[in-house]
């Protein structure tokens, strides 16, 4: 596995849609490898880009070095159709937006899906000009088995509940102009990169 310079980013198989898994990936585990498994597969996606975060905003404890997570992750994924990339580092982006908004103006001839676990679903809503992601990006949603309920009563899930697709149109959602957004179910896998933290010795 190659970090992938940023000036490639969405270059190969641009003919399908794809996705972006942003995090600070601290460390990286079997979790994200799940989700870009299940969205590769249920959104139709040609590859799906890890753009790491210099640091989450919600979170008051920074990520470990970058060299550090890319080496831990160059260790975990074997997949040649997951690749990483530095854009948001280098380029000095804080925010998803952000990055979003620039991949989206240099690359306008791809389809970007931005993927996320249900638990950012659920918090989406904090998230800075999250309106604004909401209604210029395609947005794919791994759930985890657990009950709808939570995301279905989220702030995001409630205002943009006419934009949502069911799981059984997940491959249409590249086909759809934002706002747009589709949430499929997946086998439960009870990792977090808070709670690997917190067994590391």
């Amino acid at each position: 596995m190659q970090l992938e310079p940023e000036k490639t980013l969405g270059r190969v198989g641009y003919r399908r849609p794809i996705g972006i898994l942003g995090g600070s990936f601290n460390p990286p585990h079997l979790g994200h490898v799940h989700i870009s498994k299940v969205s590769l597969r249920m959104f139709e996606l040609g590859q799906i880009y890890w753009v790491y975060t210099k640091k989450n905003p919600l979170k008051k404890v920074g990520p470990s070095s970058f060299g550090d997570r890319v080496e831990k992750t160059k260790k975990l994924v074997k997949l040649p159709n997951i690749k990483l990339s530095p854009i948001e580092i280098r380029q000095n982006f804080h925010y998803s937006f952000q990055l979003l908004n620039f991949i989206q103006k240099r690359h306008r001839h791809i389809k970007f899906i931005w993927v996320m676990g249900e638990d950012n679903i659920i918090q989406f809503h904090l998230w800075k000009n999250w309106q604004w992601i909401a209604n210029n990006v395609r947005i794919a949603v791994v759930a985890r088995g657990r009950s709808r309920s939570i995301v279905n009563s989220s702030t995001f899930a409630f205002k943009y509940r006419s934009f949502r697709l069911m799981s059984g149109q997940s491959a249409q959602l590249q086909h759809c102009k934002p706002p747009i957004w589709c949430i499929v179910d997946s086998k439960r896998l009870n990792l977090s990169s808070s709670d690997l933290r917190s067994n590391v010795k």
